[in-house]
């Protein structure tokens, strides 16, 4: 195959010529350039399509001899106001596309082309044009309230099941800590609602239970201590209890200590 007679042409086309808004265009360029003269892997299209988006793009190359062929082919779409006609049709013209390259020594290259002129209709009518709000209708009324489940069905269901946890935590907790025989002289002490409440933390916590066993057996001390009387003590222990962090072992036994000191020097 002879040598190119240019260092670089293109040939460059847009079909279909003629489109409606919302179209897509393919614009299609073939590039030819001699390879002594262009370094062919350096070639880049750097395309302007206004408004339009480029929504997707193939290159493809073909070598002969020192001609080399490049080929791209662009769809392009746009469906924002920029692309909308505001006439029945108008003529559009996308502005010169560029193309870089360097040559073999080195030095950069350029080369612009231009794209050919399609045109672009409107969907719409001159009385759509004149008020394109009249076919827009919808009811500014609100649709009947409609439920899938009854809210008052609902609640009593909600306030069922929350019974029915609280039922299965206490059963649980009774399951799990079932008193161990005792001596005569720890049964006199259990009989004390505070001091059975600080036995269970220990308890708990020697036994190296679940965090939330902990977290509950806390809870018990903290209703002992309001109900004796201890309000402030027992907010001590319900920032531990419900603390970001679960509440380690040794946490909860120091604290199980602090309370009975605190209670028996009062």
């Amino acid at each position: 195959m002879p040598p190119p007679p240019a260092a670089i042409s293109v040939q460059a086309a847009i079909a279909p010529g003629a489109v409606h808004f919302g179209d897509t265009l393919t614009a299609h360029a073939v590039v030819v350039v001699d390879s002594e003269r262009v370094a062919a892997a350096s070639v880049r299209l750097v395309p302007r399509f206004l408004a339009y988006d480029v929504a997707s793009a193939a290159r493809s190359v073909h070598r002969d001899g020192r001609t080399t062929t490049i080929s791209y082919d662009l769809a392009l779409e746009c469906l924002g106001a920029g692309c909308a006609p505001g006439r029945p049709q108008v003529a559009l013209q996308f502005p010169p596309a560029l193309l870089r390259y360097r040559k073999p020594d080195g030095a950069p290259g350029r080369y612009a082309f231009a794209w050919p002129e399609i045109t672009v209709a409107s969907r719409l009518d001159d009385a759509d044009r004149a008020d394109p709000y009249a076919a827009l209708r919808t009811t500014t009324s609100p649709p009947p309230v409609s439920y899938s489940v009854d809210p008052g069905a609902l609640a009593d269901g909600l306030i069922a099941a929350a019974g029915l946890l609280v039922l299965a935590a206490g059963g649980l907790l009774w399951f799990a800590f079932r008193r161990r025989p005792t001596s005569r002289r720890e049964t006199r002490a259990a009989a004390a609602p505070l001091e059975e409440a600080l036995r269970l933390v220990r308890e708990i916590s020697a036994n190296g239970h679940e965090p939330e066993l902990r977290r509950l057996a806390l809870q018990r001390l903290v209703t002992e201590l309001r109900a004796s009387g201890r309000a402030e003590l027992a907010d001590s222990v319900g920032r531990l209890a419900w603390s970001d962090g679960a509440p380690s072992p040794g946490g909860a036994r120091e604290l199980a200590d602090r309370v009975e000191q605190e209670v028996e020097e009062r």
